[in-house]
C-alpha cells in the first residue's frame, strides 16, 4: 500500500517520459511478529493462531461458519458469544462484519482457532455498538474465533446474507410455508394438499 502511494505521488511530479515501476519499490512485509508473539498486519490487526486449521481457507466471497467469543480488552468482560446459540455465518470480504473479522478470518483454515486483537478503528470506532452500549466507543476488542467450516456457492452466500441456516428455525419456517401459506395461494396444485 505504501509503495502504491509512493508511485501515485511520484507520478504527479515526474515528467511523462520517466517511468516509475513497482520493481523500484522494495516490497514491505504484509505481516510482522511483535515481541509478544502476535502477528501484526499492515492495518494494525493482531492475531495468534491457537489451533492451526487444515481444511479449506475462508477467502473472500466464501461463507465462513464460526463460533466466537468477544471480550473488551480493557475489562475482559465478555460482550457476545455464540456458545449455546449455534454457529454464526457471514460472507468473507463483503463488509457485513467489522473490518478486523473480514481481514482476520480471510486467512484462516477450517478447524482453526484464532485470537484476534482488534483495534477500535477496525471494530466499532468512536460510535461503539450494542443496544445498551455493551461496546463503548474507541474500545479495543479481543475475539476467539473458531472456523468450523467454509461454504461455497451462490446458494450458501445467499443463505448467509439472509441469515438462514439449515437449522430447526429454518425447518419450522419451511413447514409453515408449505402447510399454511402455499395451499391457499395455489389451490390447484395437488401435492400441496
Amino acid at each position: 500500500m505504501r509503495c502504491l502511494a509512493l508511485l501515485a505521488t511520484a507520478s504527479a511530479f515526474i515528467t511523462p517520459t520517466t517511468h516509475v515501476t513497482k520493481s523500484l519499490c522494495r516490497a514491505a512485509p504484509l505481516e510482522t511478529t511483535d515481541d509478544d508473539g502476535w502477528t501484526v498486519t499492515l492495518s494494525g490487526l493482531k492475531y495468534q493462531d491457537l489451533v492451526e486449521g487444515t481444511g479449506a481457507t475462508a477467502s473472500s466471497g466464501k461463507v465462513a461458519v464460526v463460533q466466537y467469543e468477544g471480550k473488551l480488552v480493557e475489562s475482559g468482560r465478555v460482550f457476545d458469544s455464540t456458545k449455546g446459540k449455534g454457529s454464526f455465518k457471514f460472507v468473507v470480504g463483503e463488509g457485513s462484519v467489522i473490518p478486523a473479522w473480514d481481514e482476520g478470518v480471510s486467512t484462516m483454515r477450517e478447524g482453526g482457532t484464532r485470537r484476534l486483537y482488534c483495534p477500535s478503528r477496525l471494530a466499532y470506532g468512536p460510535a461503539g455498538a450494542g443496544a445498551n452500549g455493551e461496546i463503548p466507543g474507541n474500545a479495543d476488542l479481543l475475539f476467539d474465533v473458531e472456523l468450523e467450516s467454509v461454504e461455497e456457492g451462490a446458494a450458501a452466500v445467499q443463505m448467509a446474507k439472509l441469515g438462514l441456516g439449515l437449522n430447526l428455525r429454518t425447518g419450522i419456517a419451511f413447514l409453515l410455508l408449505l402447510t399454511f401459506i402455499l395451499p391457499p395461494l395455489f389451490p390447484d396444485v395437488a401435492w400441496l394438499h
